[in-house]
């Protein structure tokens, strides 16, 4: 009897550690729940104010581009050194860079209006590139995936995914089967890729202040050798703001500044703004293209 009365109690008393244990388990558990939840909570709220004021900052820019009256757009200019320009809001910081783009050939605008023919001032740079990327045979498919019409080229194909038409991303790209990431974007050996060359950010022309080298090389078979040097480095020391810039360089073509008229410009229409939104040591990045107007337009918003 005595034995069975310690037994009771030795279970109840385990029953009651084992209920204790669960439920200190289960408090910890709903704590660190709690706690989680909170923070989501927090996070919530710190990017949605965050995005509230890149989106005021985002008037601000607009204003700041609009302001730029100029002939030119330029890295040189105090607006787009990369010099980060600073905003406050109280105990927020935004910190912006804008980068003006159209430094390379806008693949949205390489057609006439007919939207099959090759602009004339853009067949040689189209030829180059291919040949640079030892990708010939692609040229025409990649050429029939963009234009209008239902018709292939000769080495062409047309099918059904073809975008025939204008791209919003130059991954759309890989739609077809012999175009990979790599020739898209590059790979680890740094070999050239179709991004190093074309762009959907770009008006019908290229920013020749903003130009890299090797995209200016191909835009006309008289610019090599000194005279591309000559180019670069009259661009290192000046903002160019007219054809006559160019045209007055020392042992420029006369004939190259005839075919560049229609594909060299000096302002940009498009514009990376990459911000920066802090509080209290946490912060919250974007990157946004904005499209020249009045009012600029946000093209994307990437966060």
């Amino acid at each position: 009897m005595t034995y069975g009365c310690r037994s009771s109690k030795g279970f109840i008393l385990i029953s009651v550690l084992m209920a204790s244990t669960l439920f200190l388990g289960a408090a910890a558990s709903f704590a660190l729940f709690a706690k989680t939840q909170m923070r989501k909570v927090s996070d919530r709220e710190f990017a949605l104010q965050a995005r509230t004021l890149a989106v005021v900052a985002c008037n601000d820019v607009s204003d700041w581009i609009a302001g730029d009256t100029n002939a030119f757009d330029s890295a040189r200019e105090k607006l787009y050194t990369g010099v980060p320009l600073v905003l406050r809001f109280d105990d927020w910081k935004v910190i912006i860079n804008i980068m003006p783009q159209d430094a390379l050939i806008p693949i949205n605008a390489i057609f006439l209006p007919d939207g099959v023919t090759i602009k004339k001032e853009y067949e040689y740079a189209w030829e180059k590139i291919w040949e640079i990327l030892d990708k010939e045979d692609i040229a025409p498919i990649v050429l029939d995936f963009l234009d209008k019409d239902s018709e292939p080229r000769t080495g062409g194909r047309e099918e059904t995914g073809n975008a025939n038409g204008m791209i919003s991303d130059l991954s759309e790209l890989l739609i077809l089967p012999e175009v990979n990431a790599a020739l898209l974007y590059g790979n680890k050996n740094g070999d050239p890729s179709l991004s190093d060359f074309f762009t959907v950010y770009g008006g019908e022309k290229i920013n020749f202040n903003l130009v890299p080298r090797h995209v200016l090389s191909i835009l006309d078979p008289d610019i090599w050798g000194a005279v591309l040097d000559s180019m670069m480095d009259y661009r290192s020391k000046n903002n160019a703001a007219k054809a006559d810039d160019i045209a007055g360089m020392t042992s420029f073509p006369k004939t190259a500044a005839v075919r560049l008229n229609n594909v060299i410009a000096f302002k940009s229409d498009y514009f990376l703004v990459r911000m920066s939104v802090g509080h209290l040591g946490r912060e919250h990045n974007f990157a946004i293209m904005m499209k020249r107007a009045p009012k600029c337009q946000i093209i994307y918003w990437r966060e």
